[in-house]
């Protein structure tokens, strides 16, 4: 009888390799939720200015009850922190109207 190759372990070996790949892939893309956000990461997942931030959000007073908790500003280097959970709710709640009134 001819020896025999035993394929599976490298089969085996290419599938945990290609999963292993995906799951970075997407971790990659995914909002980190395990710490606090800092003013340019929600800038860059919402595609926003420090300007509109500041002024269609942060220094809008009709918002201030809101992001108590879970926006905070702690003034010099750190600058805003934002608690991302709370935020991302925030901000699918309030974000169309918020955009729309930044267009007027």
């Amino acid at each position: 009888m001819p020896p025999t190759l035993d394929l599976m372990p490298l089969i085996q070996e290419a599938i945990k390799t290609a999963v292993d790949r995906a799951v970075a892939d997407q971790i990659k893309h995914e909002p980190d939720y395990r710490r606090w956000w800092s003013t340019k990461e929600v800038q860059e997942r919402y595609g926003i200015t420090p300007t509109w931030l500041s002024e269609h959000i942060i220094n809008q007073p009709r918002f201030q009850r809101q992001l108590d908790g879970f926006a905070f500003n702690y003034h010099g280097q750190m600058g805003w922190r934002f608690e991302p959970l709370a935020f991302s709710e925030f901000m699918r709640k309030e974000f169309r109207n918020i955009g729309k009134e930044a267009e007027r």
